[in-house]
């Protein structure tokens, strides 16, 4: 079923919203005397202990330092306060849908005014003119190791706007599958870039599990645009030789908050495969697994909160599984829930962020060779409320001491970074990284993509695409061999919606670099 137009400009303001922080310049920003009323240093103070008080109970305590005086004052207070019931909707006595966020909020503000002023003003007192601008080399404009292969004619578009990306190595030959989040449209292309099918289907695909009989697909709702619809769905899909997909009668689960994925596992012990469901959501969300039992899967929820953008069940330890969990909106940071082997799980929060940062991905790889499992973390979702370049957003190494207490190692500065991938790509025993930005500053378009070659004692030299590459936003990226040759390659899923000169411009929904190294890389 094709998106109604409506829907599809809805989508499209995501991307506009990607331009927009482009053209985002900290100087430009500028707070006049008058916009501050007078307050004491006491206030201030005052301040500082109140916001302590009502401030992070939905999230880490931020610093003002976090971001600048205008958006503190024009944009992230007057949204945070809403939180507290300051201006509620709820207030004035009308009738509100539960898919509005205001159904969620305080009917009554939850401090008084006095208080809010206090944290209000020591918020724009005490946060600085402009943030910091980091000083970073443009990288090499030229891949070492990588060919872009060219992208079909039909696949080259005016408008792009990629949901997922996967090199399916469960067939043999290998084969690329697309998610077109504009048109729900699932394009199937062989290990040689040609264009086998593709299928209309329900919503955008954000997530595909491939086991042996079968593939399980995460369908995150109606479109990609951030709601409070409980539309999302889990269910089977199939793809036939000819690249065709179709669903499966009825879903597994549906009904579901803007799900970004689903897991299988036992994870209670008792032989029957379980689910373990992330829900995005919006105001509300939640992570949990659903116990096969004879009637209906019987759920159990391990955090009762939205944002639950990534999910690894790590069998490593010989037991049943642990599962690790990336969650990126408001409370954001990494928790580890250990499994009992009963199918109980104590939560553990290994790394927390503030919530300005924009948590956009994680994985476990072991970057010193220790045999513990280090974090490779992104942040860089810059599509909220403060929509302005911060120089904390990028990739950054953590590494486990062996009992998973975690250490910032590595920080490579990337505006907007949505993903990263660690992986040998050359094949010369360490790890390099892929990172893709969704989010690139208007005067570093390159960041759209980046290659960072490991040189070892975690230095890294940054690549980027050729100039005048047209890659225009890094929406999504998968890492795995395509053409069976035993390198990796990379699949990267473009956004794109031309504004102003370029609106004439097209751009491919999708880019491919081939591996080119010399040597096989080890798996």
């Amino acid at each position: 079923m094709r998106l109604p137009d409506k829907t599809i400009v809805i989508v499209l303001l995501v991307l506009v919203v990607a331009a927009l922080v482009r053209c985002s310049n900290p100087a430009d920003h500028k707070v006049s005397k008058s916009d501050t009323l007078s307050f004491s240093n006491e206030d201030v103070v005052k301040g500082q202990s109140l916001a302590a008080a009502n401030c992070q109970t939905c999230h880490k305590l931020p610093d003002p330092a976090l971001l600048d005086k205008v958006t503190w004052r024009d944009h992230l207070l007057p949204a945070m306060g809403r939180y507290l019931g300051v201006n509620s909707v709820a207030s004035t006595g009308k009738l509100i849908s539960p898919t509005s966020d205001d159904y969620y909020l305080p009917a009554r503000p939850v401090v008084d005014s006095a208080t809010w002023a206090r944290i209000t003003v020591y918020y724009i007192t005490k946060a600085p003119e402009h943030l910091p601008v980091p000083h970073v080399p443009e990288p090499i404009h030229n891949l070492p190791f990588f060919e872009i292969q060219a992208t079909p004619a039909e696949w080259i578009l005016p408008k792009s706007l990629t949901s997922y990306v996967k090199i399916d190595e469960s067939v043999t030959p290998h084969r690329l599958i697309i998610s077109d989040g504009m048109t729900n449209r699932l394009i199937v292309l062989n290990n040689k870039v040609q264009t086998l099918g593709s299928s209309v289907l329900d919503g955008p695909i954000v997530d595909l599990l491939f086991q042996k009989s079968k593939i399980t697909a995460t369908t995150i709702g109606n479109d990609l645009w951030a709601n409070n619809f409980k539309n999302g769905s889990v269910g089977e899909i199939t793809i036939n030789k000819k690249g065709v997909a179709a669903l499966k009668s009825k879903p597994v689960f549906e009904d579901l908050s803007r799900p970004l994925s689903a897991n299988i596992a036992d994870l209670n012990g008792d032989g029957k495969p379980d689910y373990l469901v992330a829900q995005f959501g919006k105001m509300v969300g939640r992570l949990s697994w659903f116990e096969q039992s004879v009637k209906e899967p019987k759920e159990h929820v391990l955090r009762d909160k939205p944002g639950c953008i990534k999910v690894i069940i790590d069998h490593s330890k010989g037991k049943l599984p642990d599962v690790w969990a990336l969650f990126a909106q408001g409370d954001e940071g990494v928790f580890l829930y250990t499994n009992d082997g009963k199918g109980n799980f104590e939560e553990k929060e290994v790394l927390s962020f503030p919530p300005s940062y924009g948590s956009s991905s994680f994985d476990l790889v072991d970057f010193n060779g220790d045999g513990f499992k280090d974090i490779i973390y992104t942040c860089g979702d810059n599509g909220d409320y403060s929509q302005i370049l911060k120089p904390y957003h990028g990739v950054y190494i953590y590494l486990n001491d062996g009992k998973n207490n975690f250490t910032q190692k590595y920080f490579y500065p990337v505006n907007g970074c949505y993903k990263a991938i660690a992986k040998d790509f050359d094949g010369d025993g360490d790890l390099d990284i892929a990172a893709i930005s969704e989010f690139p500053g208007s005067k570093t378009p390159w960041e759209a993509f980046v290659y960072l070659e490991n040189k070892g004692n975690f230095n890294f030299q940054a690549f980027t695409l050729p100039l005048n590459t047209p890659f225009h936003n890094g929406m999504t990226m998968d890492a795995a061999d395509i053409d069976g040759d035993g390198k990796t390659d990379l699949l990267l899923g473009n956004g794109y919606v031309p504004t102003g000169t370029k609106s004439h411009d097209k751009q491919p929904l999708f880019l491919v670099l081939k591996n080119k190294t010399s040597a096989a890389v080890k798996p």
